[in-house]
This record gives C-alpha cells, structure tokens and sequence, in this order.
C-alpha cells in the first residue's frame, strides 16, 4: 500500500509545486506535485486521480501505478492510473 510515509520525495518536501485539474463530467480530481521550477512538460511530476465510485469513498490512484516522480503533467487526463 502507498500512503504518505512511503514516499520519497526527491526534495524538501516543503517546497513542492503542485497542480489540479477537476473533471466535472466524471466527477475527478487531479492533483500533481513537482519541485518548484518544473515544467509542465517534464516527466518529473507525481500525479494522483482521486475519485469518488458508488459506495461515497474516496479512492487515490497513481499515475503509472506509482509515487515515483516521472510523470508528465500536461497527460494527466491521457495517463494510466492503478
């Protein structure tokens, strides 16, 4: 299982950029988080879907089925998430 203590991030935590997208029609969050100064563009982003199915939890998703930062953000909507 993925959760908070077994992320490693590759800075100091508390300088991370983040991004979030929202998909109203599926009802989806997107949240990303890179070292300040990434582009958009660069596969160095830790993305998320967060999603709400029929039994009303939340369910956290990773893009690439990872934490690991090498994720485009610009493909958050185009990506793999387990």
């Amino acid at each position: 299982m993925i959760n908070a203590q077994t992320i490693q991030y590759p800075f100091d935590h508390g300088s991370l950029k983040s991004r979030t997208a929202y998909d109203n029609g599926n009802d989806i969050f997107y949240v990303g988080f890179a070292a300040p100064g990434t582009a958009t563009s660069t596969a160095a982003w830790q993305i998320r879907r967060i999603s709400q199915y029929s039994d009303d939890d939340p369910y956290v998703d990773f893009a690439g089925g990872s934490n690991n930062f090498d994720q485009v953000w610009d493909d958050y909507d185009t990506l793999d998430y387990s």
